[in-house]
């Protein structure tokens, strides 16, 4: 019986990855308290879908003509903490927690995947608050 393994990106280096990871949370929040939505919608894989709790899933050419609109008043405070960073091959997760504003919390779980020139961008991202 011949054994299958599959072939590892040249440029997968788990440490890289993870932090990688941690960098998008940053320039996350860095780009919403900034109101800024090109950035954010950078962040995103063109297939990317939003979970956003009480609502209907979204994808990427759904909701990123309106994100400007929605960036026009942003929070002044934003907090990720990701608590978890997993890296399996092209695919990775977090999980964390997150506060708006110093007064509104909840928590996350985020897919990512890599692109083709081996930056990461979301995938999928299923939020929900901690509080009505």
């Amino acid at each position: 019986m011949a054994a299958f393994t599959l072939p590892a990106p040249s440029f997968a280096d788990p440490a890289s990855d993870e932090q990688a990871i941690l960098d998008i949370w940053s320039t996350y929040t860095e780009a919403r308290v900034a109101g800024d939505a090109e950035t954010w919608l950078g962040l995103w894989d063109e297939e990317g879908i939003r979970l956003p709790p009480g609502a209907p899933a979204v994808d990427f050419a759904t909701f990123a003509p309106g994100t400007p609109e929605r960036f026009a008043k942003p929070p002044a405070a934003m907090e990720i903490v990701s608590e978890e960073v997993v890296v399996t091959g092209d695919w990775a997760f977090s999980r964390g927690n997150f506060t708006v504003n110093n007064a509104v919390e909840g928590k996350f779980l985020t897919i990512f995947r890599r692109q083709d020139d081996g930056s990461w961008r979301i995938y999928r991202d299923a939020f929900n608050f901690n509080s009505e």
